[in-house]
């Protein structure tokens, strides 16, 4: 009877890691075609846009709020910092929050240890939003790259990377499309923004 429950631990043991494999694998493959659904919608001119006054900060909350739990698995901190008296910025506040939220997955993905840091502040006319990492960084001859679609730097070999490589080409666009520009500062070993 001891071995027959064994047995049978050992097969439901089996079925949950093979569901486990199941889900995991369902998720990627539901981000990787909206990642391409985005994509194409955004070459095609086909995404419809909802722009309104928004306040910095909420932008800066709702994404810390949304990405909280993930850097906390990871045993990261994740810092808001917002200038007083930001104006407010006209935007499509989703369309934006994707933006942040693939940002700061990136930051949590690249980062072992220490903190992320989500900010805004003025920057002349405009508000510059900020995600900051103590990550791996990356080096000076593949900033250029990071924007690329399908491009995923590092040794893919030994790395690993998991996502599409469309999540900064979608962002590079969605930013665009609000005039505003995206660019990465990086030190290698020391982290992103």
């Amino acid at each position: 009877l001891a071995a027959e429950d064994e047995k049978a631990a050992q097969a439901i043991s089996q079925v949950r890691e093979n569901l486990d494999i199941i889900v995991g694998e369902s998720e990627r493959l539901t981000r990787l075609i909206n990642d391409v659904l985005d994509s194409a919608k955004l070459e095609a001119g086909k995404v419809e846009w909802d722009f309104a006054a928004t306040p910095p900060l909420r932008l800066i909350e709702r994404s810390a709020a949304i990405t909280t739990t993930l850097a906390e698995q990871k045993g990261l901190a994740l810092f808001c910092e917002v200038e007083p008296d930001l104006p407010n910025v006209r935007i499509d506040e989703n369309r934006l929050l994707q933006v942040m939220i693939n940002l700061i997955a990136n930051a949590v993905k690249f980062t072992e240890r220490g903190q992320i840091t989500l900010r805004a502040e003025r920057q002349g006319e405009f508000v510059r939003f900020c995600v900051r990492d103590s990550g791996s960084g990356i080096a000076e001859e593949n900033w250029d790259k990071v924007f690329d679609k399908f491009k995923q730097i590092g040794d893919t070999l030994t790395d690993k990377p998991q996502g599409t490589g469309l999540g900064l080409s979608i962002c590079q666009r969605i930013v665009q499309h609000h005039g505003g520009e995206i660019w990465l500062d990086s030190v290698l070993g020391v982290g992103s923004t």
